[in-house]
């Protein structure tokens, strides 16, 4: 009986598409907390910038390391 030689397929490796999530999320969620609308309004609360930009940025590079995850778990799913 001859053996049947199969190749392997090449799994995507998860940190780069992590990573590249991460960066993404970083700028859009940054350039948003940036141009955005003033939320402040009518609240009497005030915001500096730089803090508001910091917590955008940060939550923006968690949804994106998170989308970035969810791709690569969707590219390695076999049926």
């Amino acid at each position: 009986m001859g053996r049947v030689k199969r190749t392997r397929r090449s799994q995507p490796k998860p940190f780069p598409f992590i990573a590249t999530g991460a960066i993404i999320g970083l700028i859009v969620f940054g350039v948003i907390s940036m141009v955005g609308p003033d939320r402040n309004e009518g609240y009497g609360i005030t915001y500096d910038p730089g803090a508001a930009l910091g917590y955008m940025s940060v939550l923006g590079l968690c949804v994106g390391a998170l989308v970035g995850a969810v791709v690569v778990a969707l590219l390695t799913y076999r049926r």
